[in-house]
């Protein structure tokens, strides 16, 4: 009788398939884990709607528009009729007029430019100075996406663009 040799225990069927399932499981806890980002690094707006009444709030860092560019963006989402009424009121957004509103069919994403320390004010003429906001009116969503620099910008316009078309178009 010879004394099986630790190289062949752990060539031994049991042991590769214990070693491939803690693979398998390794990959899916690193794919799966949640990605979030410390509350200090998150933006100021985001901290201002965290933790408000009717309102869900996501920070999503490194958002990708596109294959080359990336920004930070809050999303801010109305569940209650008073909460998107106070996000309307501290984006100084006022309502369009019915016919505007049937113009625009089922919905429509506005987006315009705004500083970053005041949404509420007009945009500032130095561009970088400003962060995007996108709305949907249907959906009740106050996007902000953090703008610094000009191919951010355009990149996000573009993608704003063309998502307010699909929707359109369904």
């Amino acid at each position: 009788m010879n004394p099986q040799r630790p190289i062949s225990r752990l060539t031994s069927w049991p042991a590769t398939l214990t070693f491939c399932l803690l693979i398998v499981l390794g990959v899916l806890a690193v794919k799966l884990w949640p990605r979030t980002v410390p509350f200090e690094q998150c933006s100021e707006v985001y901290k201002k709607y965290a933790g408000a009444d009717g309102v869900d709030a996501s920070f999503l860092k490194d958002f990708r528009v596109n294959d080359s560019v990336a920004v930070d963006v809050v999303l801010l989402e109305a569940r209650t009729d008073s909460a998107w009424g106070m996000l309307l009121q501290d984006f100084n957004i006022t309502p369009p007029p019915q016919e505007v509103t049937e113009i625009m069919g089922d919905d429509c994403i506005d987006i315009w430019a705004a500083p970053k320390k005041d949404y509420s004010l007009p945009m500032d003429s130095i561009l970088l100075n400003n962060d995007l906001i996108a709305m949907s009116w249907t959906d009740r969503r106050i996007s902000v996406f953090s703008i610094e620099t000009m191919q951010q910008l355009r990149s996000v316009i573009h993608n704003q663009i063309k998502e307010s078309i699909s929707k359109s178009q369904n």
